[in-house]
C-alpha cells in the first residue's frame, strides 16, 4: 500500500497493502481501466467521503504504488456482503472492477488494475449492493521507478550488531484477516486436483497466487530467481516460514522460541522469545533484502521442530495457543498440531453445497521439501486430548506487540480481552477424541451427510494419502540409487520418528503410522455409523444392520476400483488397488526403511518381490522387528 497510508493505521489496522491476482483480462478492458484511472486523476478533484468502519479494511500492493506497476487491491470484511465489489472512482462516479472473491470469515474481494501512464490520485472502494462505499482508500501513485527493474535493495547493517527487522504495522484484526486471505489464495486449487509445490518458494514466486509478490518493490520474488527469496521448509518449519514471510513483507513484529520436545510426562517447554533480525553485519553487508531474509529462514527458522506446537494449552510462553472449534476461529493460517510430530496449516474451507460434502483443506511440508494439500478427516489429522507429551489440535500464532522498544507476545489473558483476535480456548481438550471429530464434522458439514456420501469422502481421502506415499517412497528410492551402495543410518528407538539428515528425509515411519490409522478408520466406518446414526442423514426405514451391510459393500467396491502404481526396481510399473494396499497393512508395519527395496516398501509378495535388489542391514531389520508393536498398536512411543 502507499507508504503514506501505513503510519495512519490505528490499532484497528484498517489500512494496509495487499496483492491480488485476478482472472486474465482482455486488451480492451486493460485500456479502458488505464484510461479511467488517468481521467480520474485529471478530472475528479473531489474524493467521496468514506469513513473507516470496524472489521473492514482495504489494502493495495505494491507497498509504494508507482506509475508502470500494476496495482493490486484487496478488501476484507468480517461479515459477508454477497453483492459487494471493488470499484475505482472516475469522472462519472464509481466504476466497478472485475472482482474475485473468497473466504468467509474473513471475506475478501480482490482486483487488479493497470497503472495510469502518469502520476495520479486514485480512490478505491468496496461498494455494497446499492453502490454505497463499505470501505475506501485514497492514494497517489508515485513517479516511475528510476532504478532498473530487478535491481535489489541493499541491506545496511544495524549499528547494534544485526540488520534490523522492518516495523511498519501492528498485528490486529486487519493484518490477521489479511494473513488468512493471503494463505487461502496462495494455496487455492480445484477440489479434484492434488496440488504440490517443491519447495515453498515455487508458489511464493507465482505472481498469480501470491498477493505479496514483489510487494516491497525490490524484485524480492522475481523475475530473477538468483535474487529471489529462497524458502525450503520441512513439515515443522512451514507454518513459521509462512508467518515470517508475511510479517517481513508487511513490516510486522516477528519472533519465535526454541522449545524442547517434551516427554511422556509433560508437554514441551519453550525458552524466551527471539526477536527476528535479518543477519549479522558481515553476513548482510552488500546483500539484498531477499538474500538477508533467506538467510534468516535457512539458518534460524529451519531449526524449529514440531515440539514448538506440543506445548500446554494454558502456557503463555509459546508461539502457538489453542483456539475454539468454531468457523470464525479456525481461519486459514491456523496451525494444526499432530501430537505424533507433524504441523499443518489450514488453507481453505470449501462450503458444503446442496449436494455433497464440505471440505477443510490444509497444507503441510515434508522432509523432501515439498508442500502438499490434505483434507481434514480422522485418518489424517490425529488428535489426542490428553496433555501428556503436549497438547495438539488447532492453534493460532500468538500476536506480537512492541512495548517500550521491545517485542513481546500477548499472554492468554491479554488475548482473551483483545478485540478482533481469536481468544484462547481449551474446549477441544475437554471434548475427548470422538466428540472432537464429531464437532469438526458438524463444522465442515452443517447438514449431516448420508452414510454412503460420508464413506465416499473417507475413501477419497485414504486414496490421496496412498498417492502421497507413492511420491515420498519414490524420492527415497531415487536418493539411494545415487549413493553407490551406501546405506542410511537408522536412529535408535523412538528417534526413528524424529531425527535429522537422510533418515528424516527419506524414511516414512510417521507417515506410515498415520496411513495405518487411516486404514483402520476407513475399515471401521460402517460399524461407526451403526453406533452413531444420529450423526448422519439416516435412510428412512432401514435398520442399522442393513445400513452397515450396504456400507461394507460400498467399501469393497470403492477400494477395489481406486488404483495407484509405483515403479519397481526393474523399472516396471506395479499397479495396486487401494483394497490390495489395505490387505498389506501388516506388511506396512515394517515398510518404512529406505534401505529396503521399493517392493518391500509396498509389502510385496511372490512374483512382485522378485525384482527386489536391496535390503536393509540385518541389524536394522532386527530393530524394526522390536519396534513393530508400536505400529501394530497404532501408538507412537514418547521420545523419553
Amino acid at each position: 500500500m502507499a507508504e503514506s497510508a501505513e503510519p495512519r493505521v490505528r490499532r484497528s489496522d484498517l489500512r494496509r497493502q495487499r496483492p491480488l491476482p485476478l482472472a486474465p483480462r482482455t486488451l480492451p478492458l486493460l485500456l479502458a481501466l488505464s484510461a479511467l484511472a488517468t481521467a480520474s486523476a485529471a478530472r475528479a478533484t473531489r474524493l467521496v467521503p468514506c469513513g473507516s468502519q470496524p472489521e473492514r479494511a482495504l489494502w493495495v500492493s505494491p507497498r509504494e504504488p508507482r506509475v508502470g506497476d500494476p496495482l493490486r487491491v484487496l478488501a476484507l470484511a468480517e461479515r459477508n456482503a454477497p453483492a459487494a465489489g471493488l470499484a475505482l472512482l472516475g469522472p462519472a462516479g464509481w466504476e466497478r472492477l472485475p472482482t474475485e472473491r473468497g473466504g468467509g470469515p474473513p471475506f475478501w474481494w480482490s482486483a487488479e488494475l493497470p497503472s495510469p501512464g502518469r502520476p495520479a490520485r486514485l480512490q478505491l472502494a468496496l461498494l455494497g449492493a446499492g453502490d454505497e462505499p463499505l470501505v475506501c482508500l485514497a492514494l497517489r501513485l508515485g513517479p516511475r521507478r528510476a532504478d532498473r527493474p530487478g535491481r535489489p535493495e541493499r541491506v545496511a547493517p544495524a549499528a547494534g550488531g544485526g540488520a534490523p527487522w522492518p516495523l511498519r504495522a501492528a498485528w490486529g484484526w486487519s493484518t490477521e484477516a489479511l494473513y488468512a486471505a493471503w494463505i487461502e489464495r496462495l494455496f487455492a486449487a480445484p477440489a479434484d486436483e492434488r496440488p504440490s509445490w517443491s519447495p515453498l518458494h515455487q508458489v511464493l514466486r507465482d505472481a498469480r497466487r501470491n498477493w505479496l509478490y514483489n510487494h516491497l518493490g525490490l524484485a524480492e520474488d522475481g523475475p530473477d530467481p538468483a535474487r529471489a527469496v529462497v524458502a525450503e521448509p520441512d513439515c515443522a518449519d512451514l507454518p513459521y516460514f509462512l508467518r515470517a514471510y508475511f510479517a517481513w513483507k508487511l513490516g510486522l513484529p516477528f519472533g519465535w522460541r526454541h522449545c524442547d520436545r517434551g516427554s511422556a510426562a509433560r508437554p514441551a517447554r519453550c525458552g524466551p522469545l527471539r526477536e527476528a533480525v535479518l543477519g549479522q553485519p558481515t553476513a548482510v553487508a552488500g546483500a539484498s533484502a531477499a538474500q538477508a531474509f533467506s538467510r534468516l529462514l535457512r539458518e534460524q527458522l529451519s531449526l524449529v521442530h514440531s515440539g514448538a506446537g506440543r506445548t500446554a494449552g494454558d502456557d503463555d510462553a509459546t508461539d502457538l495457543y489453542p483456539v475454539a472449534l468454531t468457523r470464525a476461529a479456525l481461519r486459514p493460517g491456523t496451525v494444526y498440531v499432530d501430537p505424533y510430530g507433524h504441523l499443518l496449516v489450514i488453507a481453505r474451507w470449501q462450503a458444503q453445497g446442496p449436494r455433497g460434502s464440505g471440505v477443510l483443506y490444509a497444507v503441510d511440508g515434508h522432509p523432501d521439501l515439498s508442500v502438499g494439500r490434505k483434507r481434514f478427516w480422522r485418518g489424517a489429522f490425529l488428535f489426542v486430548p490428553g496433555a501428556e507429551g503436549g497438547s495438539g489440535g488447532f492453534k493460532a500464532f500468538r500476536p506480537l506487540r512492541v512495548r517500550d522498544g521491545l517485542t513481546a507476545a500477548l499472554t492468554n489473558d491479554e488475548l482473551a480481552r483483545a478485540r478482533g483476535l481469536a481468544a484462547p480456548s481449551l474446549e477441544q481438550y475437554a471434548l475427548g477424541t470422538d466428540a472432537f471429530y464429531a464437532r469438526m464434522e458438524a463444522l465442515i458439514n452443517p447438514r449431516p451427510l448420508g452414510p454412503e456420501d460420508a464413506l465416499r469422502e473417507r475413501m477419497r481421502a485414504l486414496h490421496e494419502l496412498m498417492l502421497e506415499r507413492v511420491e515420498a517412497v519414490a524420492v527415497g528410492e531415487q536418493y539411494l540409487r545415487t549413493q553407490g551402495g551406501r546405506q542410511i543410518a537408522m536412529p535408535e528407538g523412538p528417534r526413528i520418528f524424529e531425527s535429522r539428515g537422510p533418515w528424516e528425509d527419506f524414511s516414512t515411519p510417521a507417515r506410515d503410522l498415520r496411513l495405518l490409522l487411516a486404514i483402520d478408520e476407513t475399515l471401521g466406518f460402517p460399524a461407526y455409523v451403526a453406533r452413531h446414526p444420529e450423526r448422519f442423514a439416516w435412510p428412512a426405514g432401514l435398520a442399522a444392520a442393513a445400513v452397515a451391510a450396504a456400507l461394507e459393500r460400498l467399501l469393497a467396491q470403492g477400494t477395489a476400483a481406486a488404483e495407484l502404481s509405483y515403479q519397481r526396481s526393474d523399472g516396471a510399473q506395479q499397479r495396486l488397488t487401494v483394497a490390495e494396499v489395505i490387505a498389506r497393512r501388516q506388511a506396512l508395519e515394517l515398510a518404512y526403511n529406505p534401505n529396503d527395496c521399493i517392493e518391500l516398501r509396498w509389502g510385496a509378495r511372490g512374483a512382485e518381490l522378485a525384482s527386489c535388489q536391496r535390503h536393509a542391514p540385518s541389524e536394522q531389520r532386527e530393530r524394526m522387528a522390536q519396534y513393530r508393536p508400536w505400529f501394530a498398536r497404532r501408538q507412537r512411543p514418547p521420545l523419553r
